[in-house]
C-alpha cells in the first residue's frame, strides 16, 4: 500500500471514529452529572479533570471536523478544475466506465 492509501485509510478511520468519540463524550458527561451530588474531595477533583478533558476532546473533535470539511472543499475544487481543464478526457472516462458497468450488468442478468 502506498502513502496516499495509508493516509486515506487513516483519515477514514478518524472520521468514522468521531461518532464513537462523540458518544463516549456524551456518556462521560452523563456520568459526571449522575455523580454531581457526591461531595467528596476526591470526586470533586476527578470531576474537574473530567470537565477539562471533555472540553479539550470536544475542541479536538470540532477541529477534526473542520479539517475534514476543508479537505473536502479542496478535493472538490481540484476535481472541478480538472473537469474544466479536461472536459473530453472526463467524457471519455465516463463513457468507458458506463460501458464497463453495462457489460458487467448484462453478464449478471444473463
Amino acid at each position: 500500500m502506498n502513502h496516499r492509501s495509508n493516509t486515506a485509510h487513516t483519515r477514514k478511520g478518524t472520521y468514522m471514529g468521531n461518532g464513537n468519540l462523540s458518544d463516549l463524550l456524551d456518556n462521560v458527561e452523563e456520568l459526571a452529572r449522575a455523580i454531581k451530588d457526591v461531595e467528596t474531595p476526591e470526586i470533586a477533583r476527578v470531576r474537574a479533570k473530567v470537565k477539562i478533558a471533555i472540553a479539550a476532546a470536544k475542541s479536538a473533535l470540532s477541529d477534526s471536523a473542520g479539517q475534514v470539511r476543508d479537505h473536502a472543499k479542496e478535493v472538490s475544487r481540484i476535481t472541478d478544475d480538472y473537469v474544466r481543464d479536461n472536459p473530453w478526457k472526463v467524457v471519455g472516462i465516463a463513457a468507458a466506465v458506463g460501458i464497463v458497468l453495462g457489460m458487467l450488468m448484462t453478464r449478471r442478468s444473463s
